[in-house]
């Protein structure tokens, strides 16, 4: 999760720097890095090299020559370092409960049955649209069927894993919700950078971004739940 966090801090720097706003995107890898790290190990140098990181980046900006977009260009690479590794961190919190193995599951499991209807249906046979302006493809049609296929696969889950089949239902409404809006987040960040993928680290399927922007906002929702339901 920790590589995974930088290489998406990495990549929305990339973005920003390509259409004419240049960050610090190493150093929005590091602190990415830095913010999965310490949630999985609780270490006062940890949190002193990651503010060191933060500090250094901003001071470096008094040497830089251009005359504005100085401190956006650093507030731009905090941003993402915590976009990416404050909401991945998430997925170590939900390792470290009892049967964390099993909610890291659920997580993926969901993240991608909501994913994959959606991008079926919508593409199959969506015609009316959904926040267009943010993603021109996604339709109503693909929202609803990646909500009904969430439910069902966390409803069976819960099942299998002797809890109530209704509160996998319960979980797959509010999970479905954290993935829209994480897909839409991804979205806007790619729109305003002017660019259809976050970077080709997958080859075929984009950047680390495009396959983990649902998971980013779903990780938070099941660690919620966990937690509530003991």
């Amino acid at each position: 999760m920790a590589i995974a966090a930088a290489v998406i801090a990495f990549e929305i720097g990339t973005m920003y720097g390509s259409s004419g706003i240049r960050t610090s995107r190493g150093a929005a890898a590091v602190v990415a890095f830095g913010l999965v790290v310490r949630w999985a190990i609780a270490h006062t140098w940890i949190d002193v090299a990651i503010i060191g990181v933060v500090v250094y980046t901003l001071l470096r900006q008094l040497w830089h020559h251009r005359m504005y977009g100085r401190f956006a260009s650093w507030g731009i690479a905090m941003v993402a370092a915590v976009y990416a590794g404050g909401l991945l961190g998430f997925m170590v919190l939900l390792r470290g409960l009892p049967n964390g193995f099993s909610w890291v599951a659920v997580a993926f499991g969901a993240t991608w049955a909501f994913d994959i209807a959606a991008y079926a249906v919508g593409k199959t046979i969506g015609q009316h649209g959904f926040m267009t302006h943010i993603s021109p493809q996604k339709t109503w049609e693909g929202v609803i069927a990646g909500t009904f296929a969430t439910c069902i696969f966390l409803g069976a889950a819960f099942a299998l894993l002797s809890h109530s089949w209704w509160q996998g239902l319960a979980l797959g409404v509010g999970v479905s919700s954290a993935a829209v809006f994480g897909d839409l987040v991804a979205s806007m960040l790619k729109r305003d950078t002017g660019h259809k993928d976050s970077g080709t680290v997958i080859p075929g399927h984009g950047g680390m971004l495009d396959r983990l922007d649902s998971l980013l906002f779903v990780a938070p929702i099941v660690l919620i739940f966990a937690a509530l339901s003991g």
